[in-house]
């Protein structure tokens, strides 16, 4: 029997933290990043998309655990910064943007939300949304709403306070009144929205250069909202749309993946899944932690956070059964 594991290592902000203009924002710096790359081909055999799928269907089996990366959001800095360092150690990765952000130059809620907290902090932050909040009448709402474990089960790495205020964020408040707030603290504390945008998210060029240099795309939705708790048509049109304005402005892939936005099992559901597989996703990514087995389903494959993947590795085990599926300079 096969016990060797897949781990898809997940990446969101990649960048020079420490001399960026937002050095609180939660991510791995590009140092850390450049040294990680080094170091886990002597821990995983660094795999492909379709390397990683084959494995999952039983088809390939590899001598060593697996490793494939991937980062969610369509961000600048996987364009400038983590394409050229991928390219330069012929690895290959998977990326998803948001295709709203990516094709209408707007700023997810969810990264405004980030940007405001990473500027005031979380305490100052909490006390100002909360104060817009009471506006709307939803203050004492919020303050019993949320389910602290839940909160801290979505959101592990955070602080108990910042997790809480996350998941009210996210998945507690009506997008609509939450979004005018976070609009307005935006544009008060950040800047002009479409310009922070234009710097914050690759564009459609970029990312067809990514894939002539190996990198492989999937879809992260259109709005970046839970799935699950979406009506019918609300979820056609999200992924419908994603599903669109992603292989219209991309080159042809044999396969195309999904990463469910936040990503835990309670995000998504059979209906999603369905909606996913009739509109030609090959596979689809939670942040539901730990490995993933051949045979398991392709549509709620556990991911590890990049963090948290050098401590999963064997080095040393590579040998006569050893795949290589590294990349050429040309592509795949």
């Amino acid at each position: 029997m096969n016990t060797k594991q897949l781990f898809v290592a997940m990446y969101h902000y990649v960048r020079d933290l420490e001399h960026s203009a937002f050095p609180q924002i939660k991510g791995m710096s590009l140092d850390d990043f450049r040294r990680q790359v080094r170091e886990l081909p002597e821990l995983f055999e660094v795999t492909t998309l379709e390397a990683a799928s084959d494995f999952l269907a039983g088809k390939y089996a590899p001598s060593r655990n697996l490793c494939l990366l991937s980062f969610d959001d369509g961000l600048k800095e996987h364009y400038a910064d983590v394409t050229p360092i991928l390219e330069e150690h012929r690895m290959q990765g998977v990326f998803f943007p948001i295709t709203s952000c990516t094709n209408d130059h707007v700023v997810a809620p969810v990264h405004m939300n980030h940007f405001v907290m990473a500027e005031l902090g979380v305490k100052r932050y909490r006390t100002v949304f909360m104060e817009e909040l009471r506006a709307f009448g939803l203050c004492e709402y919020a303050e019993i709403a949320v389910n602290r474990a839940t909160a801290r089960k979505t959101y592990p790495l955070d602080d108990d306070e910042t997790a809480e205020f996350k998941y009210l964020f996210n998945f507690v408040l009506p997008a609509g009144q939450r979004d005018i707030i976070v609009k307005n603290l935006f544009a008060e504390w950040i800047g002009k929205e479409r310009e922070f945008s234009s710097e914050l998210y690759l564009s459609w060029p970029e990312a067809r250069e990514m894939q002539a240099a190996g990198m492989v795309f999937g879809g992260h939705t259109h709005l970046h909202r839970p799935l699950a708790r979406l009506e019918d048509a609300e979820l056609q049109f999200d992924l419908e749309t994603c599903w669109t304005m992603m292989t219209a402005n991309l080159e042809a892939q044999s396969l195309w993946p999904f990463s469910y936005p936040y990503g835990k099992s309670d995000s998504f559901n059979e209906k999603v899944i369905m909606t996913l597989r009739g509109l030609g996703f090959g596979c689809a990514f939670s942040t539901e932690n730990g490995g993933n087995f051949p045979g398991e389903n392709a549509f709620t494959i556990r991911r590890v956070d990049c963090k948290q993947i050098m401590p999963l590795g064997t080095a040393g085990q590579a040998g006569d059964g050893h795949r290589n599926v590294a990349l050429s300079a040309a592509g795949v």
